[in-house]
């Protein structure tokens, strides 16, 4: 379930009334008036939930989930098991946008980061938790029922937000803004960087319709970001900055993306939404990962590669689209002969 911290539920609902709402067709026999207390991802909902499929992959996912019923396409309603009440739509990816804005109608609304107080109120809320030998500039805005660790410094113009944790012996840069975060012990974001915000995410339509952004960014221990980055929090799940993992200036992590430990990742570098990533990976200035996959331990992605698939562990990438490292050298150095040779394409050799 979305954290209280940051969002307020609305409901419960029924499930005739959530089917009404997103128009998604009940299957006969099934009781209309079972009550749903919230909306979350097929792996975590508890047995009072609504979960969703939008990608036939997550469907054997079905079988292991608690939830009470689920979002899934019309084609693919015979997958579900008997334990689950199937809501069938033309557009699960819709039909979980539209639930999400009932049960959470002020996240909707897409409004902007949290932090800034009423004009005339204090700019350090009376309920925040500060502690001990903190030291903090004068223009910094510190939301409701935020708690800053001893030793921590907030330079001009940070922005935390409602509900945010910092742990202990934290830095935060001029302007740097975190919300919707809880961020651990020992952790540096340099200037500029704005954690927390919204992902990326619309059901594309006639109209894209905004899918509520509802989890959170948790940031471990000894982390380091440089200035400019940019985080994004998940949408039902969370978006993960495992322990010592070190981001160059300009990195940008969509939702419920999930770094492992001690990650690099050098300047301009992106992934988007969902993706995986081992301990101890690499990743080279201006590459990008595409969204849904999963890199194993100790994966190096050269610079400016693009990565649009999986790779195990121990792997060395490079290249548009990204390949092992041996494959596009040998392939590079064959065109590198073709080309001495003058046998290329379209020589009529």
């Amino acid at each position: 379930m979305a954290d209280p911290r940051f969002f307020t539920r609305a409901g419960p609902f029924t499930i005739g009334d959530i089917a009404s709402q997103i128009g998604a067709q009940m299957p006969d026999g099934a009781d209309a008036g079972r009550l749903i207390n919230d909306i979350e991802d097929i792996a975590t909902a508890s047995n009072d939930s609504l979960c969703f499929v939008t990608d036939k992959k997550y469907l054997p996912q079905l079988a292991e989930t608690r939830a009470a019923a689920v979002l899934v396409g019309k084609a693919h309603v015979d997958a579900c098991p008997p334990h689950i009440i199937a809501l069938a739509c033309d557009d699960p990816h819709a039909g979980m946008a539209r639930a999400a804005q009932a049960f959470y109608p002020d996240a909707a609304l897409a409004r902007p980061m949290p932090g800034q107080m009423p004009a005339g109120a204090p700019a350090i809320h009376p309920t925040a938790k500060i502690g001990q030998n903190c030291q903090i500039a004068d223009s910094v805005t510190i939301g409701a029922n935020a708690e800053i660790g001893d030793n921590t410094h907030l330079a001009a113009h940070a922005v935390i937000g409602e509900g945010v944790a910092l742990g202990r012996d934290c830095t935060l840069g001029a302007g740097a803004v975190v919300g919707y975060s809880l961020v651990g012990d020992r952790v540096t974001i340099h200037a500029g960087s704005c954690i927390g915000q919204c992902g990326f995410g619309f059901a594309p339509g006639k109209a894209h319709l905004k899918v509520p952004q509802l989890g959170r960014v948790i940031i471990q221990a000894d982390v380091e970001m440089g200035a400019n980055c940019t985080i994004d929090r998940g949408t039902l799940g969370d978006t993960i900055i495992g322990e010592g993992s070190k981001l160059d200036n300009l990195v940008h992590l969509a939702h419920n993306v999930v770094l492992g430990r001690h990650v690099f990742m050098a300047g301009q570098s992106g992934i988007a939404g969902g993706t995986h990533i081992g301990d101890y990976c690499q990743v080279g200035g201006q590459a990008g990962i595409y969204g849904h996959l999963t890199l194993g331990a100790h994966v190096v992605v050269g610079a400016k590669s693009s990565v649009t698939r999986s790779f195990p562990d121990n792997t060395q990438l490079m290249g548009i689209p990204a390949r092992p490292a041996r494959e596009f050298l040998r392939e590079t150095a064959t065109l590198k002969r073709l080309a001495k040779s003058g046998d290329t394409p379209g020589s009529g050799k």
